[in-house]
């Protein structure tokens, strides 16, 4: 028996914190340390500026995500997030990205198998979680946002972010929505990172052993 992949949401307070030394510094701080956009723009994005790129997951994928999740008994959503930090390192650099998970933030890490193996990448997941900030009313949203929603979701891209990331199933498939600000990223950028984002999520799930200090 697998563990159902979502709950109606994934909220932050699904992560709890794990008992690394190593926690990750407060989100305020590390927007500048990895440049996500390939250009800048003023303003943020109208609806018409964004674009959307949709790749699910395959079968076996979807089920490998899944199994993991029931293995190691953490939520889908920390395997997603810690895949999520892996590929953005893959196709556009290495550094610590803000990003919104349920209108807070925190910040992620995006670093090789060298600098920190799968199991490791899930606690810092769990210890960003931990350190996450309310985003206050007027601050700037971050670059990146993440949501797990609802298989019988409708909702749209949110509002003001450059690039965001979508989960949802979908035909018993996990469903994979990259919405991007057109201004700000050349389409090939996010192609090429949807297209890492499955290579890093086997990584994360078949490498990551269980019983790591963050495990829900």
């Amino acid at each position: 028996m697998v563990a159902p992949l979502f709950q109606d949401r994934v909220y932050v307070d699904d992560f709890p914190a794990s008992g690394f030394d190593h926690v990750v510094g407060n989100a305020r701080d590390i927007a500048a340390t990895l440049t996500l956009a390939d250009y800048h723009a003023e303003g943020a994005p109208t609806a018409t500026d964004l674009q959307r790129i949709a790749m699910p997951l395959t079968d076996s994928l979807s089920a490998e995500l899944d199994g993991a999740a029931a293995h190691l008994r953490v939520p889908a959503g920390k395997l997603l997030l810690a895949a999520l930090g892996r590929a953005v390192a893959r196709a556009i650099g290495c550094g610590v990205v803000a990003v919104d998970v349920d209108s807070r933030i925190i910040a992620l890490d995006c670093v090789p198998p060298a600098e920190l193996d799968a199991t490791e990448m899930l606690g810092h997941v769990c210890s960003a979680l931990a350190a996450s900030t309310v985003r206050q009313p007027g601050q700037a949203p971050a670059d990146l946002a993440f949501r797990c929603v609802g298989s019988d979701s409708t909702e749209g891209p949110l509002p003001g972010h450059a690039l965001q990331l979508r989960a949802a199933r979908s035909n018993g498939l996990v469903d994979l929505q990259w919405w991007f600000d057109a201004r700000r990223f050349e389409a090939y950028t996010v192609e090429e990172l949807a297209e890492q984002f499955p290579q890093a999520l086997i990584e994360i799930t078949s490498e990551a052993i269980p019983g790591f200090t963050g495990a829900a």
